[in-house]
């Protein structure tokens, strides 16, 4: 604002009108200049207060001292400032703004009114000054309004009318509306001299150079010739409707009205806090949902301003309805909003009231993940519409969008889930989601950009099948219906899934979607071999936890049938829904091998270790963990977060920390034995794989190297190593294959395509397959050569030879063999070559340090595929 002096010049002097109106922001940074100002101006200075040039108090300690400048305004006029206390006011420190003093010394013992900001009752307060003596007016503020020990930024705006009729208005916070604190008639003095400011400070250290003072205006009112206008008209009850005015109105004068059709008014009345604002009675009750209209006519303001707005106003009346638990659904979530596709990068969650005919205030409600609460302002939300739920720090982002929600705390929504929740006032939960990342079925839109959306919003209770990533290209619909919007009947029973034990005597048992809570609590749980279920308790909506009447036995295999239950929409569960359980054996080294390896994924994919059981024990993942080698030291393990994941003899599991990834790039996977946790770095190219028990000891180790793979497989990207035969050792580089282009480049959770059976040796040395075809297709691959001794201590060299005698590959060389063993050719030559199809002799020759030797041959068959 640029600081200048009003100069008044008609019927008056020019000497006499220089001192009549005063403006001063202090622009300039100088208050000696331009603005007279006078009295203790070495207590005063002028400062940049955050960018704002502002008038401050200077004294060095105890002190009471003033600013004066000359001002005759006294009638229908208005005194307005910005003043900042940055302490705690009390009885010995406090401002005296003097709007009206007969002199410019104002501890001189003045006549005229001053505003008291601050004192003992820490409130604002008009007092007149018979000379120097302060009587209060009665015009005040609620005490406590000055209230901060820090800062008390306040504007205050106080006028005089000609008949000496004052009124007093504060905007605490200096927000930029004001609050009245009434009026009151004292003419007691009808002039003035000067206008001022007068501090009281104590020697408090708090309080030294923390008055603030800004935007001075000392003016007459201007002359009003405008005509009140109508801003809003609200029914705020059957019989209530608040009419609000554009100004104060002449309390003799509030109009008359009418409310149609067939209502009427039984009375009309001033309130008594705001003057601009009328509380009309209907003499009939309104009906929620109806629209009538308000005939307004006669009002008028202080200066006889007559209303002239419009002779009939529209309004509405509805009672909000309560919503009961799924009415009001959390129906798409941006979880993850970079890289950007097309939406805001912001974060929103959507709601949508699309299954009742109700309407909804949002006030109080709550969107929650369980940590941070987000309280939503009031809200109309009709039948069908969507809103959504946006931060106030990102509310600008969403201008465009209708239907935005702003709440000043939104919770940080996790990338990989979070659990939802939205609740009403009461605290009512009407709708929970617990998002995941593999809801996206999608691994390029799961790294987002995109928006979940919910699929089916008439299945308030269905869980991740009723989800998916949005297709619409901007990567989400805010405020609008869903891209894979479908009504989807679920005509399909639920089903057991998976049991997870959590003791000897307590199981949890697995859903496969949303259930009727209430059917799981009295459904019908049978464990073979005979165990009563003593207890059930259900948690959330897919899974109950069973209490045992007897332990489990350790490794004994058991059996739970569950009947009698049915998933939300109602479908009972089918006949025969079982599912196997063990309390778990401890784990041993050879109890589980590593079985396959991806540890060069593709673009957008994820690491995996498949593990497999090859023994006669009921084992649980819970606790194992995996680690990876660095400068020969193996590394701190990393938990594998499985809970009581059980692991049967002859049963695989594969773990990745993106299931839903790869399910995506290898759709052929058995993804009911996924486990997606954290797990180590594997670099390409070479490394090493350890698996650990729980206590540390060392379960398997495979060192992989790229030099492991089929030699014709030109770029070993997006291919597992596959483990030939559990049964042969891990360091057994022979018994390492790359996975067959054919089965899908990996075989997640289920049987290697490269398995092949380690032979029984027929003698000393057997073949298995006769013939085999090494084209990567899965399909007898590799040839497995076995053999065994009676006694230990030989050793070993082998050669495969063609027909012609020459030797192509040597497989063995002066190798200290044990009892039995087994090595496999994937039909690869010496030089890197496929070798040419056709008969190949297999030349086994041995010795022991007693000069004993021994010589063994086997023709075997390499064939290919015909083009």
């Amino acid at each position: 604002m640029e600081r200048r002096i009003h100069l008044l010049l008609a019927c008056l002097s020019i000497t006499a009108s220089a001192f009549a109106q005063v403006t001063d922001d202090f622009s300039d940074g100088d208050f000696t200049a331009g603005t007279i100002w006078s009295g203790s101006t070495a207590l005063f200075t002028v400062v940049d207060d955050a960018g704002n040039q502002r008038l401050r108090s200077n004294s060095a300690g105890a002190a009471n001292y003033y600013l004066s400048t000359p001002s005759t305004v006294v009638d229908d006029a208005y005194w307005e400032i910005f003043l900042d206390l940055r302490f705690a006011t009390s009885g010995a420190n406090y401002v005296d703004l003097y709007l009206m003093s007969s002199a410019a010394d104002l501890s001189s013992g003045v006549n005229g009114y001053f505003l008291r900001i601050g004192g003992t009752a820490d409130r604002l307060e008009l007092f007149r000054s018979d000379a120097g003596t302060a009587a209060s007016t009665g015009l005040q503020s609620p005490d406590g309004v000055v209230n901060s020990s820090t800062s008390n930024p306040f504007r205050v705006k106080v006028t005089r009318s000609g008949a000496g009729l004052f009124t007093l208005q504060y905007d605490d916070g200096a927000t930029g509306s004001y609050v009245s604190a009434g009026s009151t008639a004292d003419a007691t003095h009808a002039s003035a001299t000067h206008f001022g400011l007068r501090i009281e400070q104590s020697s408090a250290a708090s309080v030294i150079n923390n008055h603030f003072f800004d935007d001075i205006v000392v003016d007459l009112i201007p002359v009003d010739n405008t005509p009140p206008s109508i801003t809003s008209v609200i029914a705020t009850s059957a019989t209530e409707v608040d009419v609000l005015y554009s100004e104060p109105l002449d309390p003799a004068f509030i109009g008359t009205y009418d409310i149609t059709p067939f209502i009427g008014v039984s009375g009309q009345v001033l309130d008594g806090t705001n003057p601009a604002l009328v509380h009309v009675t209907a003499a009939l009750a309104l009906t929620s949902g109806n629209t009538y209209d308000l005939l307004p006519s006669g009002a008028r303001d202080p200066a006889g301003n007559v209303y002239a707005g419009p002779a009939q106003i529209t309004f509405s009346y509805f009672v909000p309805d309560a919503a009961l638990p799924g009415e009001v659904l959390i129906n798409e979530i941006m979880a993850d909003p970079t890289p950007v596709v097309g939406l805001p990068e912001a974060e929103f969650v959507e709601i949508v009231n699309v299954t009742t005919d109700k309407t909804f205030d949002l006030e109080g409600w709550v969107i929650t993940d369980g940590s941070t609460n987000g309280t939503l302002p009031a809200f109309t939300l009709s039948p069908g519409e969507h809103a959504i739920i946006v931060d106030d720090a990102t509310a600008a982002l969403f201008a465009a969008y209708p239907n935005v929600i702003v709440v000043t705390t939104f919770p940080s929504l996790n990338n990989d889930g979070d659990p939802l929740e939205l609740r009403d006032a009461g605290a009512v939960v009407i709708n929970a989601v617990e998002y995941s990342s593999s809801w996206y079925e999608d691994a390029v839109k799961a790294l987002g950009g995109w928006t979940l959306e919910r699929i089916d919003p008439t299945a308030p209770c269905s869980g991740a099948s009723n989800w998916k990533a949005s297709n619409h290209p901007s990567g989400g619909t805010p405020s609008a219906q869903n891209s894979v919007y479908a009504i989807v009947p679920d005509n399909t029973p639920p089903a057991v899934v998976s049991v997870q034990v959590d003791g000897p005597t307590s199981i949890t048992v697995q859903f496969s979607e949303a259930m009727d809570v209430g059917s799981l609590a009295t459904g019908s749980y049978t464990i073979a071999p005979a165990i009563t279920v003593t207890g059930v308790l259900v948690l959330g909506s897919s899974s109950v936890q069973l209490t045992l009447g007897a332990a489990l036995t350790v490794g004994a295999l058991y059996q739970v049938t569950v009947t009698q239950v049915s998933d939300c929409p109602g479908n009972l569960i089918g006949t025969g829904n079982t599912a196997q359980f063990a309390l778990p054996e401890p784990v041993a080294a050879g109890d589980v091998v590593i079985n396959e390896v991806l540890y060069d994924p593709v673009t957008g994919g994820s690491d995996f270790v498949e593990l497999y059981n090859r023994s006669n024990k009921t084992l649980s993942v819970a606790g194992w963990m995996l680690a990876n080698v660095s400068s020969g030291v193996v590394g701190a393990g990393q938990a594998i977060t499985a809970h009581s994941y059980i692991l049967l003899p002859g049963e695989f599991v594969l773990i990745t920390e993106n299931a839903a990834s790869t399910a995506a790039l290898y759709p052929q996977s058995h993804t009911d034995r996924f486990i997606e946790t954290d797990m180590p770095s594997y670099n390409n190219g070479n490394g090493s794989v350890v698996l650990l028990a729980p206590d540390g000891t060392q379960l398997d180790r495979f060192d992989y190297d790229d030099e492991l793979h089929f030699a014709l497989v030109n770029k070993p990207e997006g291919f597992s190593l596959e483990r030939v035969s559990p049964d042969r050792p891990t360091s057994d580089n022979t018994n390492w294959q790359t996975a067959s282009d054919v089965a899908g480049r990996a075989t997640p959770g289920f049987q290697n395509s490269q398995y092949s059976r380690t032979a029984e040796a027929s003698g000393e040395m057997s073949i298995e397959p006769a013939i085999f075809s090494p084209d990567n297709d899965g399909y007898q691959d590799v040839l497995t050569i076995a053999y065994r001794f009676d006694q230990a201590g030989f050793v070993g060299t082998m050669r495969v030879h063609d027909l012609a005698g020459r030797e192509v590959r040597r497989l063995m060389d002066n190798q200290l063999l044990g009892t039995d063993g087994a090595i496999s050719w994937d039909g690869i030559t010496a030089d890197a070559s496929k070798a040419r199809m056709g008969p190949y002799i297999v030349v086994f020759e041995v010795f022991d340090l007693e000069g004993n030797t021994e010589l063994y041959k086997k023709t075997v068959t390499l064939a290919h595929r015909l083009d």
